[in-house]
């Protein structure tokens, strides 16, 4: 069975990644995960019980949100957090530990321009090395 990985970022930007991955699940047989990156302050504070955010009550009823839709899909979500000290360092990673072969990573806007664009090859390169398509 395949993986789909969707990474939780801005509301809008997942219902959109979120819709698209289960309009794909449902047409491959495909499994969803969808990935919270909790982002921690220093290094030190990854793998332990420091770095656990819990999600606030807005995040809660997104997450609400977002499996009900996968439910209209006919689509079962599992959801898992993640250390991190930035999301996009771990997307290739994260991906290789689900078994993803389809991902939806969130690439925030830059001041630096074709900064966002080389952040996209980088990405893309990587996950091509995993057999992995960047989406």
């Amino acid at each position: 069975m395949q993986a789909i990985m969707v990474q939780i970022a801005n509301k809008q930007w997942t219902m959109e990644a979120l819709h698209f991955a289960c309009a794909l699940a449902r047409n491959n047989n495909a499994r969803i995960t969808l990935v919270r990156f909790m982002q921690v302050g220093h290094p030190s504070y990854l793998g332990n019980g420091i770095g656990n955010i819990a999600p606030t009550a807005q995040e809660y009823r997104d997450l609400r949100e977002y499996t009900a839709t996968a439910e209209d899909y006919g689509i079962e979500v599992e959801v898992c957090s993640i250390q991190c000290l930035s999301p996009l360092d771990v997307v290739v990673q994260a991906a290789e530990e689900l078994g993803a072969s389809i991902v939806f990573a969130y690439l925030p806007e830059s001041v630096i321009p074709y900064w966002r664009k080389f952040q996209r090859w980088t990405l893309e390169r990587q996950l091509t090395g995993q057999h992995c398509q960047l989406y």
